[in-house]
């Protein structure tokens, strides 16, 4: 009888130990000095970032299957960073490692890297690293996302739903 031994789903979809913050500029409307005549001025094309600090939980699911996923952000500006983990519903593996991102209004772009070491025995050689873009509000964050695992490959077809606890 041969034993199967299954991957867990972050491990089976990643390679890089990369955490990308990518950065986008925020354009500023200037105002101009003061004088007798008033010269009616454009609005602002931007919006304030929405605010992402704080903890995210909630599912995930790719070509490798369901999962658990939990963010921990802290927010400046347009950028975050924190920590993710993220749990295999099938196995119970869980991964720990960096998400970090950009917001711009309501739109986010992230990335999120497991280093080796990350997941337990006796995946703690495989690493994980994805990369996405979505929407956040005042109580969720939706995206997807796509990448790459050392241990087993592409990571595709990536969709997670977050909510503010």
């Amino acid at each position: 009888m041969e034993i199967t031994r299954r991957v867990p789903r972050f491990a089976r979809a990643g390679s890089a130990i990369a955490a990308v913050a990518l950065m986008s500029a925020v354009a500023c409307g200037g105002g101009g000095g003061g004088g007798g005549t008033t010269t009616p001025t454009q609005p602002s094309q931007t919006s304030s970032p929405a605010n992402v600090t704080g903890t995210w939980s909630g599912s995930a699911s790719d070509s490798s299957g369901p999962g658990q996923m939990s963010w921990q952000l802290t927010q400046t500006n347009t950028s975050f960073s924190g920590t993710v983990t993220i749990t295999d519903t099938s196995t119970g593996v869980t991964g720990q490692g960096t998400v970090s991102g950009t917001v711009s209004g309501s739109s986010i772009q992230f990335s999120i890297s497991i280093p080796a070491g990350g997941f337990g025995s006796p995946y703690a050689s495989c690493t994980a690293s994805v990369s996405g873009s979505g929407q956040a509000s005042s109580s969720t964050i939706t995206g997807t996302y796509s990448g790459s695992s050392s241990c087993s490959g592409a990571i595709a077809s990536g969709q997670l739903t977050l909510n503010k606890q």
